[in-house]
């Protein structure tokens, strides 16, 4: 059963004046895709940086986390970038997982 979208109808006119009432769906859809794969792109390069600061994996970091190995892990600093980067995993995790679904409903 198909869903309904509620934009605002001045953004809709735009739209419909840009791509026209049949191509807006196909349009919408592709858009939806671009901004999840582009906020992917972000994602991956913040959780680099974190990679690249602590020189392993967040999943290494989390087991080194666990077993108390690692340097001042109570500081401001480590202790946010821990949260920050299990945020970020989360959400890449979240947004793929959109993201494969999006794609597989687009090809039907």
């Amino acid at each position: 059963m198909p869903k309904t979208l509620q934009i605002d109808s001045n953004m809709y006119n735009a739209l419909i004046e840009s791509f026209g009432e049949d191509a807006l769906k196909e349009k919408i859809d592709d858009l939806l895709i671009s901004a999840i794969e582009k906020r992917l792109e972000q994602f991956s390069s913040e959780i680099l940086k974190f990679e690249e600061k602590y020189g392993v994996s967040f999943g290494e970091f989390e087991q080194m986390w666990d077993r108390n190995e690692i340097k001042d892990k109570h500081s401001h600093e480590v202790e946010g970038d821990f949260i920050d980067w299990e945020m970020l995993e989360m959400e890449k995790r979240e947004l793929f997982s959109a993201l494969s679904r999006l794609k597989s409903i687009k090809k039907k």
